[in-house]
């Protein structure tokens, strides 16, 4: 939700009731508003062939992503420019819902005439819960377990609603789209090896815990010229875990996308 200071003033003046009533009331009109205005901008007629073919790409992958617009833009744009620079390296997504980010990457790699692999790790049960570190944040007004509610199982996608959308709708053949199911801190130590170099790195697991077992695990993996793309940079826990994981070390020059997340292009030495 934009205006963050005219929030932080009704909430002191307000009952803490009709305060929350009217919060409610705002998100959910704020939600709609947002999903009208993106449907307007990908149905807009596009002159340049190269925003045309993003569009595209984009529009192709929404029904199976929670992510807005400008964090797909993002992502579309750190793919492209690794395909472009001709990093080494396959894609990376750590926390996958539905697939739709994943998806974008592989898409995006497929248009560009390459062949990488993705890995995509993910429980498949949704959410873990929050600890302490990740803070208060504020949830959204989900009604089943597929919403982008910040709660424990919610976040939903199932092995088959991706093994569906990569396999049979895109077309894409199992060899170039490893799935692995399971906790990421009792999957990422077996699988990180065979992983290899990483290209593009996506996190979007919400929690300081997740966030901060996927740095790790992989950012060193991440080649010199990859990308990092932080979904949940807002995020309390999010944003304490990379803090953290960068302590002595040189922080890197996170882009934020305007919508809460932000991703970063990692230098080399």
């Amino acid at each position: 939700m934009p205006f963050a200071r005219e929030q932080a003033i009704l909430k002191r003046i307000l009952p803490e009731s009709l305060f929350e009533a009217i919060y409610s009331r705002a998100c959910t009109s704020y939600v709609r508003y947002k999903k009208l205005a993106d449907t307007v901008y990908y149905i807009r007629p596009r002159q340049d062939i190269d925003e045309a073919r993003r569009t595209l790409l984009i529009r192709t992958i929404r029904p199976y992503t929670m992510v807005g617009r400008n964090g797909l833009l993002a992502t579309y744009e750190c793919t492209r420019r690794a395909e472009q620079d001709n990093v080494e390296g396959c894609l990376v997504e750590c926390g996958i819902a539905r697939g739709g980010s994943s998806a974008l990457m592989a898409l995006v790699s497929r248009d560009c005439g390459n062949d990488r692999v993705s890995w995509l790790f993910d429980s498949f049960e949704g959410l873990p819960a929050k600890t302490e570190e990740d803070g208060n944040p504020r949830i959204s007004n989900g009604v089943d377990r597929h919403t982008d509610k910040l709660s424990e199982g919610y976040c939903l996608g199932t092995l088959d609603e991706v093994e569906e959308l990569f396999y049979r709708t895109l077309m894409f053949r199992q060899d170039k789209v490893r799935m692995v199911k399971g906790w990421f801190q009792d999957t990422l130590p077996v699988y990180r090896e065979q992983v290899g170099d990483i290209a593009v790195l996506r996190l979007d697991g919400d929690w300081y815990e997740s966030t901060k077992c996927c740095l790790e695990n992989l950012y060193e993996q991440v080649v010199d010229g990859g990308y990092v793309i932080l979904d949940d940079y807002a995020l309390v826990g999010c944003r304490r875990a990379v803090d953290e994981f960068f302590t002595g070390k040189e922080y890197p020059d996170v882009v934020l996308d305007g919508r809460g997340g932000g991703w970063f292009h990692k230098e080399g030495n």
